[in-house]
């Protein structure tokens, strides 16, 4: 069980990333248990995960309990493809000796990704402005910025490799994401 003293101090460390301070490093635990710990972070996003899922239509208008448990599998899947396959990247571009502090801080990142995200989607979707959806798909390609960001800070990679890494981990939600709707709907 994580302590809360490590868990906020997660979250301002990614706070403090998101603010462009790479000194936000320093909040966040970077030992192989840090990491560890970081993954409560997925039980942090989980509810806003889940609203931001029904806000954008991801459960479509009927609902059931295959469509929920598909969701939730998709989640785990999600939290766990991706530290996975950041140890490949991570050896390949020789960094893997920062491997735990990036994958702590990415996860401690998300907590912050939601929080924000979550309300503006939320009066986007309630208010049904168009001008609004264009706010959110601008926000949203800010948080990509964000991600590489953490990348470029944690792993210490060159920018292209930040973005990289963020354009696979996009390339990765999607393909999860479309094979958990595939599912979903009882195509596989």
């Amino acid at each position: 069980m994580i302590d809360r003293t490590e868990m906020h101090a997660g979250i301002y460390g990614a706070w403090r990333l998101a603010r462009r301070d790479p000194g936000g490093m320093v909040w966040i635990n970077p030992t192989p248990q840090g990491m560890w710990n970081s993954f409560w972070a997925a039980i942090l996003v989980l509810p806003g995960a889940m609203a931001l899922e029904i806000l954008s239509g991801g459960f479509g208008d009927d609902p059931g309990l295959r469509d929920v448990a598909v969701k939730l599998i998709a989640y785990t899947i999600r939290w766990v493809s991706y530290p996975l396959l950041m140890i490949y990247v991570a050896d390949s571009l020789g960094c893997f000796d920062r491997y735990w502090r990036y994958i702590a801080a990415n996860n401690w990142a998300s907590v912050v990704q939601v929080g924000l995200l979550l309300p503006l989607v939320s009066v986007a979707v309630l208010s049904q402005m168009p001008a609004l959806l264009f706010v959110v798909q601008i926000f949203v390609f800010l948080l990509l910025v964000y991600h590489g960001y953490v990348a470029y800070v944690a792993l210490g990679v060159r920018i292209s490799a930040a973005i990289g890494i963020t354009v696979m981990d996009l390339l990765l939600a999607l393909l999860v994401d479309n094979i958990a709707t595939r599912v979903a709907e009882g195509v596989w």
